[in-house]
Order: C-alpha cells, then structure tokens, then sequence
C-alpha cells in the first residue's frame, strides 16, 4: 500500500516559494486506509469463537496429560481451546500447542493479574479469561491485540463490562437455570443485538442448553 506523506511548514521564505513553483507538477495521490479492511487479531480470534459455537476447556493434573488431551481435541475438530491456569506448565504447553497449531485458537483460563496475562500472551495465547472482569487485564491486553473475555452473572457486571471494553462476555452459569439464564439475556436485549458485543455461556453442553444459546444467539 503506497502512503503519501505531507509535511507542512510553519515558515516559507521567498526563495523556497520560488524553488517549489519551478518543481513540475503532479497530481496529488492520497492513499486512505480503512481499519474495516483488515480485522484486527482480536476480531479475527472474536470471529473464530463465533463459527466455532464452542470454547473447549482444558483442566490437567499434569502437563503430558494436557498435551496429550489437547492434541486429541485439536484433531478432532476443536477450533478454539482454553487451557485452565491451574494445568502445571501451562505457558509451556500452550508454546507447545501453538507451533504445533497455528490456526486455531489457543487460549488461557481463569487468569487473575496482569503478569500471568503477560505469560499466556508471550506464550501465543490469542485469547484470556477470567472468572471476572479484571480491569488491569483488560487495558493491558488491549496493547498485545488480544481478546480479553471476563466472567460475570448479573446485568450490572455485564454492562460494567462491557464499560470497560469488552467485547465478549462469559456468563457464570453453573448455579443459573436455562430460564433463569434466559431471562438475563432478555433483560438486555439491546448489548445481545449488537455486532460488536457478545455473550457466551459457561455451562455443560446437554440439549436444552444448545437450544437456549441458539434462542439468544450466542
């Protein structure tokens, strides 16, 4: 992409006036980027989850297990995978995961401070979450492009999210009923119909929660 540059002068003596008259002209080419044009890291991994329609969650009790678990989701079609900080090693097995994986996209759980934050992003995380909404976290992650999803279960903690920058939010469903959860959804129709912001669900998959996040599209 060619960028033209101009640079304007505060002050211009006579004899500069006379050099740039006497210069041949041409037209002016002016190049306009457009942000839209080419989707930013965290809109490219926000696209992912939502063609994916499942996040899958790894928890190990040691980091062979992990990899050995996660190689066999990968392979069997799991596009977006968070692994749980609490799996030992896990910033190694994630490195190891992301050379070995390179399109789908690799994630980090329940991560609570700015320097395990760090960690996951050095180590290719292209996602965080968070049992809660973790300011620090999202600021700092907003600089390393990579998407940020906090954990809530009211519609406070989901607006005050998304005050903060969210673009994603994680429902903290375990104790919530489908209808009860439904009704959360309802409450807050205007965040769930825009484009840019979204809600997914921690929760068992059975049937009658696939068919509640497809009622309010998730």
């Amino acid at each position: 992409m060619a960028v033209t540059s101009l640079g304007i002068c505060a002050r211009t003596s006579s004899a500069s006036l006379s050099l740039l008259s006497s210069l041949p002209r041409s037209p002016l080419r002016v190049s306009c980027y457009s942000p839209q044009l080419s989707p930013s890291p965290i809109d490219k991994t926000l696209t992912q989850i939502q063609n994916s329609g499942v996040i899958a969650c790894l928890r190990a009790n040691s980091a062979e297990q992990a990899l050995k678990a996660a190689r066999a989701a990968l392979s069997g079609g799991i596009s977006v995978l968070e692994i749980v900080m609490s799996t030992p090693g896990v910033f190694e097995v994630l490195q190891q995961l992301v050379q070995e994986n390179p399109n789908p996209a690799l994630g980090v759980g329940t991560v609570l401070n700015v320097e395990d934050a760090k960690n996951a992003t050095n180590s290719g995380a292209k996602f965080l979450m968070s049992p809660a909404t973790v300011k620090d976290i999202m600021v700092d992650v907003k600089c390393a492009e990579v998407l940020y999803i906090p954990g809530v279960m009211t519609p406070t903690e989901i607006l005050s999210a998304y005050d903060t920058g969210a673009k994603i939010v994680k429902i903290q469903s375990e104790n919530i009923s489908p209808e009860e959860q439904q009704q959360l959804f309802y409450q807050m129709p205007y965040l769930i119909k825009m484009q840019s912001f979204k809600m997914i669900s921690k929760k068992y998959i059975n049937l009658q929660i696939l068919q509640l996040c497809r009622a309010s599209r998730l």
